[in-house]
Order: structure tokens, then sequence, then C-alpha cells
């Protein structure tokens, strides 16, 4: 059976979700709603693949339902066409400013409004595929005993697997963002492996085989560990960052 992408229409006026309806219903399973929070509960409820959001709504308006959507862990990805009858640069910059993804003004011009849904379907299908692909290598490194950090080229952690974040004593997501050494390493360590990580990253030297430092943990605690460090590189040959493969020491004491 053919899958049909999800549509869900959300606006306060009645005959503007029908009339939209109308016109992709043909194509996509379409999903009505009529305020911010019935938008919010449909997403959780039927999982939409993109989101036609008015802004101008009584009770929760276009601008907060689309924040709310984009800063969630879950539907960050989803695309979310902000359809106002507004035309003002003030609003449009608020509207991206909440993560909009598209913009499409009253009265909805059919073309318009069937295009630019196929663009972010085809667009959000590929980002499902990188997504899923990203899954699956994490699923990889949750299994194994090592903990693993993928840091950028400003030591930023750009990914920490589930047995960092155990043996670190961190949630999920708490990690992300941070300064590997200014965050997780000893101020007397840290400035010693500033200055190796820079010459790695500007190329003037490889890693160590293995290197030996402690990192603290969310109470305070310090963990040693032996670590392993491989250089990244995009397809240019361009160092795009650091993987560090950790092994916690202290299980040996």
């Amino acid at each position: 059976m053919h899958h049909r992408d999800k549509v869900l229409i959300v606006d306060d006026e009645q005959a503007i979700v029908e009339l939209m309806g109308l016109y992709l219903k043909s194509d996509y399973d379409v999903i009505p709603a009529y305020s911010g929070q019935e938008a919010l509960d449909k997403v959780k409820s039927e999982k939409p693949d993109i989101i036609l959001l008015d802004v101008m709504m009584p009770d929760m308006n276009g601008y907060e339902v689309c924040r709310v959507l984009k800063t969630s862990v879950e539907t960050q990805f989803l695309p979310v066409v902000m359809v106002t009858a507004l035309s003002g640069k003030d609003d449009r910059i608020k509207g991206i400013e909440v993560g909009a993804d598209e913009f499409l003004g009253k009265p909805v011009n059919r073309l318009e409004l069937v295009t630019r849904v196929k663009s972010l379907l085809r667009i959000k299908r590929l980002q499902d595929k990188v997504l899923a692909e990203r899954n699956e290598a994490m699923n990889y490194l949750d299994v194994a005993g090592f903990v693993v950090f993928v840091l950028d080229t400003d030591m930023k952690i750009n990914l920490v697997n589930r047995k960092g974040n155990e043996v670190l004593g961190y949630d999920e997501f708490e990690l992300i963002g941070h300064d590997f050494v200014k965050f997780l390493v000893p101020e007397m360590k840290g400035a010693e492996l500033q200055d190796e990580f820079t010459k790695i990253i500007s190329g003037e030297s490889e890693p160590q085989e293995f290197a030996e430092h402690v990192v603290l943990a969310k109470d305070g605690k310090e963990i040693p560990m032996r670590w392993y460090d491989v250089v990244l590189k995009d397809d240019d040959g361009k160092i795009t960052g650091i993987m560090r493969s950790g092994e916690d020491l202290s299980k040996f004491e």
C-alpha cells in the first residue's frame, strides 16, 4: 500500500482549513485543527509529516506553537509553514526566530501551496534518512563498552553516547554544546590538553596512541580515563573534529 504523507492544517477559521484541505487531499491525508493547543495535541496523536500553521489564533498563536515544536527533540525537524495575512518584515523575522521553515500569504495560492508542501516533504524524507542512519550509528556506539565523545574544531561536544552520560552522571542532552576541556577536565590538565587539541585540529601533530587523564563527573568526582583519539575529516580531507573513545579505569582500581 502506498504511503500517504499527513498534512496538519491549523487555522481557527474552518473555511480556510477546508479550502487548503481541498487543495491537498488528493495527494495527502489531511488532519484539521482549529487552535494552537489542538494542533499540539494532534501532533502527538497523529504524527503529521508537515504542518500548515496559521499565525493569528486567539488562544495560542502560531509563533508560540512553532516555538514549542522546534524546541522539542521529537518534533524539531517537523516542517512548519506559517500561513499568514501579515506581510511585514518583522512578522517574517519573528517566524524565522521561532524556527518556521516557510511562509505562505493569505489568500493561499493553490499552486504555491502544493509546490511548497511537496518540496518540504522531499527535504523531510532526506532528513529522516540521515536521522535513521545517525540513530543506527548511535545504537552501535551505545552498546560499546567505551565512553564516546565527538568534538568539533572548537572542542564543543556534538555527540556523547549513553555510556558517557552514565559514567559522568548526566542526562541525555546535558553535555551537548559544552566545551569538553573547560567543562569536563580539571584546570591543571585543561591548558595542556587544549594546546594538544589545537595542534591536532590545525594539522600540526597527530593524536597520541593513547592518553590518560581524569574527567569530572557531574557530582565533582574525578574519574580516571584512558583516551584514544581519532581525527575526523570531511570528503575533502579537511579536519572537522575529534572522536574520543574513553576507557573507565576506575573499574580496575
